[in-house]
């Protein structure tokens, strides 16, 4: 069976496959739209925009998945709530900033963090202030966990608020066998209990959220489980996906691609990651924190992104000359 028959959503009859053509062809324009915008209109102005702003809670995961390249051994920090306030207070300002959407995760699991309900009444706060200044809407909220803690004071702490709009699951694999083999540390019981545990509770609230799974599996058609289906069913969008390789630093068993990209990387136009301790990286795909642009003890995030660090990425890139970056040199991201 493919991943196609599990999703609830994929085109089986004309009228899916076209509206399923429209919404690719609408995503592609947009996502093209944008990378003209950050090449040839943003950098002319003065306004940050930045389209996926990465806060990295907690750097330390309880995990060792078969295809990550975090270094769980050199970074267990977790970010201090009052770095997370200090850049929420900063890029508030609609003259300096434009963001679109906030994401509360990086590397390590978002639940770890013993703090963590601090950081969604940070968010709320924020959200209120917005709503009271009648200022531009507010940045969509994101928050990506293995959901191994998803349980106690901590689910309670999601459920009772309203700081994130989409809340996702990492579940891979499709079966309990496959799952324990790449999500090592993960018990298929306890996850999947934790997640329809949540759901069911959310459901008796009546509380509206988005929610949805993102899956890895080792082969485009896998062994699904009938609890993997019903999990599937719960949810507002499921995301399967083949493994990749990261940044290239760490053997992980995958062939390379047939030829390095070198153009111009779209993670690097859109995205900005704040570490836990302060530090400012490229993006997402820097788990190690091996491409640090600044640091926000001694500058401010618009001047780090802005700055000439990050311009010297561009400028590279653009030239064709990723190779000649010591941490984008080795990602196969297009």
């Amino acid at each position: 069976m493919g991943l196609a028959d599990l999703d609830k959503y994929a085109p089986r009859t004309r009228l899916g496959r076209l509206k399923d053509l429209l919404l690719r062809v609408r995503a592609g324009a947009s996502a093209r739209a944008d990378r003209l915008a950050a090449l040839l209109l943003e950098p002319r102005g003065t306004l940050a925009v930045v389209r996926e702003l990465n806060f990295e809670l907690c750097a330390t995961c309880n995990l060792r998945c078969r295809w990550c390249s975090l270094d769980s051994k050199r970074r267990r920090e977790v970010m201090d709530p009052a770095t997370f306030e200090r850049v929420l207070a900063e890029v508030r300002d609609p003259t300096r900033f434009r963001v679109r959407t906030i994401n509360l995760h990086h590397s390590g699991d978002v639940l770890l963090h013993p703090r963590f309900p601090e950081f969604l009444d940070l968010l709320s706060a924020e959200r209120r202030r917005f709503a009271e200044r009648g200022a531009r809407r507010f940045p969509s909220v994101q928050l990506l966990t293995s959901a191994t803690h998803l349980a106690g004071a901590k689910a309670m702490a999601l459920l009772g608020s309203d700081a994130v709009d989409w809340l996702r699951f990492s579940v891979d694999g499709g079966n309990p066998r496959d799952f324990e083999a790449i999500r090592v540390g993960a018990k298929w019981d306890r996850v999947l209990g934790n997640i329809h545990a949540f759901l069911d509770e959310a459901e008796r609230r009546g509380k509206r959220l988005r929610t949805g799974l993102i899956s890895l599996f080792t082969s485009p058609d896998p062994e699904i489980h009938e609890d993997f289906r019903r999990l599937v069913a719960r949810v507002t969008n499921f995301m399967p996906r083949l493994p990749h390789n990261w940044v290239g630093k760490r053997d992980l068993g995958l062939p390379p691609p047939p030829r390095k990209p070198q153009g111009l990387c779209s993670f690097i136009l859109s995205q900005i990651v704040v570490l836990a301790d302060g530090r400012v990286t490229l993006c997402c795909n820097d788990l190690n924190a091996e491409g640090v642009l600044g640091d926000l003890a001694t500058e401010s995030l618009y001047d780090i992104f802005r700055g000439e660090k990050r311009a010297r990425h561009i400028e590279l890139m653009r030239k064709n000359r990723r190779r000649d970056l010591p941490f984008c040199g080795t990602c196969d991201q297009i």
